[in-house]
């Protein structure tokens, strides 16, 4: 079978809203939503931030590594800043692409209910 809905039939593909009708065919904005969600709802994800911003203003060099297309002159203290914010940007990443991760298995769940696939309380 080349798709699920070829095995449980046509109609209950009419039934299950689609990824792509539910986002307006923006993945983008179906990943900000989740990225927005997680800042909202995840306080260690808010505090990464928020260390972050603090690290961009105590060492503005480091910030400019990343707002700058040029080289740029870091003292001893500047790179170390720079690795932690390196190291809290992979933690955001890492948080990111969990919460989507979870967030599709999510809306998988619940399209398979719709089909009539499975049953979910």
């Amino acid at each position: 079978y080349s798709s699920v809905f070829e095995v449980i039939g046509l109609k209950a593909y009419e039934k299950v809203e689609t990824f792509i009708y539910r986002c307006s065919n923006s993945f983008e904005e179906y990943l900000s939503s989740v990225v927005n969600k997680l800042r909202d709802t995840d306080s260690e994800y808010k505090d990464i931030e928020e260390r972050i911003a603090k690290l961009y203003e105590d060492y503005p060099r480091v910030k400019a590594v990343f707002d700058l297309e040029q080289a740029a002159a870091l003292s001893e203290l500047d790179c170390k800043a720079l690795l932690e914010v390196l190291t809290l940007r992979n933690r955001l990443f890492d948080k990111q692409q969990e919460a989507i991760y979870l967030r599709g298995c999510y809306d998988n769940i619940r399209y398979l209910n719709k089909a009539g696939i499975i049953q979910t309380d």
